[in-house]
């Protein structure tokens, strides 16, 4: 671990607070509205599934009414419940983006974080659009002070660790906090922070609300230390603050503060193409040159993966047979036997698995022949542009290989259309094609004409009742 350093949380705290729109350079205002588009996309497409649901019960049942949208419901609640809704439906399709090498989901937290909290406060887009910026920051330099050794080595999840203090640095900035407020914002975010990567094992849908308790926790945080509940000045950095208990020895704190307010890390998002886990894209895209090619099922006689290290140990180890959504979705096997007997990794595809039980002959036959390695050149590329290599082995002894990065990448970004194509793929049975077609317009507009967030949600006509209208 780096030495001590002196006021990390300080320094952080005073980015969150003090950053306004003016502070942001333009490319980054354009990719934090890119993105916000994307989580919306990725929210809507969750909003109908089974964990969503029992997240909107508890909400409805705990929260008093409020000004803030859920998706799913015509009832408003307190930001702090809405924020645990529309996050957990966020993170729950294996939709939300990523970051390259920081290895962070942060748009499913800071996303429904801000909006819940720019209804609240009845803020301007642009408000919202710079607090994301700043919520995102946090959580990316975390990731690179930390990650992926963090989940390597000790098994924690970066959503759980790392959101809480995206989102309380996202609500101190709406909010308007004082730098010594901010200060305890993130140290009471700190202290709520957890989760582990044990689904990856031994399954279980826990990991769906890993970002909706991360949402609330950053707002209750936020909220607390608004009304002066104080907290460690060295949370994070301190000898047995955060960066320690969670991070162990293989620990960078320069990371979150070089350049802070000037370097800029949003460069290294990325957006999924497919609806699982991050690291298994780049052996999907390999594989779909080879279906493309003609790879048959029924031809395939064994899959050899070569990745890197982070997606061997997080995917590479769920196996072939699974009995759940989150197993499916996190199991390289199973991913890659979906792409070539079902043709893809859609949310559609992976419900057509789970109502065959998840066990469906074809892609079981292939999943049990697939074998993951970790690969030298993947592993190299890991930091930069993860890679894939895969080889398959026909019956008829002859051989087909493809090497292939994730598209959606940061070296390989999406751009406006690819979102739009992604959100009418993923959303429109959930949300409506009228309403993502307004939903992209609304939030390229945003960073031009700064306009009452809480008017233009999609939402706002989508989700009312008859009686509401």
């Amino acid at each position: 671990m780096t030495a001590v350093a002196t006021g990390v949380t300080r320094q952080l705290a005073g980015f969150a607070v003090d950053t306004r729109w003016n502070d942001i350079p333009p490319d980054v205002r354009d990719t934090v509205a890119l993105h916000l588009v994307d989580a919306l996309a990725a929210m809507y497409a969750g909003s109908t599934r089974a964990w969503t649901g029992a997240a909107r019960a508890h909400a409805l049942a705990e929260s008093a009414p409020g000004r803030c949208g859920i998706v799913g419901s015509a009832d408003r609640l307190r930001p702090a419940m809405a924020a645990f809704v529309n996050a957990t439906a966020t993170h729950g399709l294996e939709l939300d983006d990523y970051h390259v090498p920081a290895a962070v989901h942060a748009g499913c937290v800071v996303v429904p974080a801000g909006i819940a909290v720019a209804e609240d406060l009845q803020a301007t887009s642009r408000s919202l659009l710079t607090a994301l910026a700043v919520g995102y920051e946090v959580v990316i330099r975390l990731g690179l002070a930390m990650s992926p050794e963090m989940t390597q080595d000790r098994g924690f999840h970066v959503t759980g660790v790392m959101g809480p203090l995206g989102a309380a640095a996202t609500a101190a900035n709406l909010h308007r906090l004082d730098a010594e407020q901010a200060v305890w914002a993130l140290g009471l975010a700190a202290a709520q922070a957890g989760g582990t990567t044990e689904f990856t094992r031994s399954g279980g849908e826990v990991k769906r609300l890993h970002a909706g308790f991360a949402a609330s926790a950053g707002l209750h945080a936020t909220a607390l230390a608004a009304r002066g509940v104080s907290a460690p000045a060295h949370a994070l950095e301190g000898p047995r603050g955060y960066a320690q208990a969670f991070g162990g020895r293989r620990i960078d704190l320069d990371q979150l503060t070089d350049g802070l307010g000037h370097r800029w890390h949003l460069d290294g998002l990325g957006i999924k193409a497919w609806s699982t886990c991050t690291g298994n894209h780049a052996p999907l895209a390999a594989v779909g040159k080879l279906c493309a090619e003609g790879l048959d099922a029924a031809e395939v006689e064994r899959i050899d993966v070569y990745t890197d290290r982070t997606t061997a140990e997080h995917c590479g180890h769920v196996g072939p047979l699974v009995s759940d959504l989150t197993g499916a979705q996190f199991s390289l096997h199973v991913t890659l036997a979906m792409r070539i007997a079902l043709g893809g990794n859609d949310p559609a595809h992976y419900a057509l698995l789970e109502q065959a039980g998840f066990a469906v002959p074809e892609v079981t036959q292939v999943a049990k022949r697939v074998r993951v390695f970790v690969g030298d050149e993947q592993e190299r590329a890991f930091s930069s542009a993860p890679s894939a290599r895969v080889l398959a082995l026909l019956r008829d002894g002859t051989t087909m290989s493809a090497t292939a990065s994730a598209p959606g990448a940061p070296h390989d970004p999406f751009g406006w259309s690819d979102v739009e194509q992604k959100a009418h793929r993923v959303a429109d049975a959930t949300m409506g094609t009228e309403v993502v077609d307004r939903m992209m317009s609304t939030a390229r507009a945003w960073a031009v004409n700064d306009v009452p967030v809480a008017e233009t949600l999609p939402w706002t006509d989508g989700e009312r009742s008859a009686d509401d209208r």
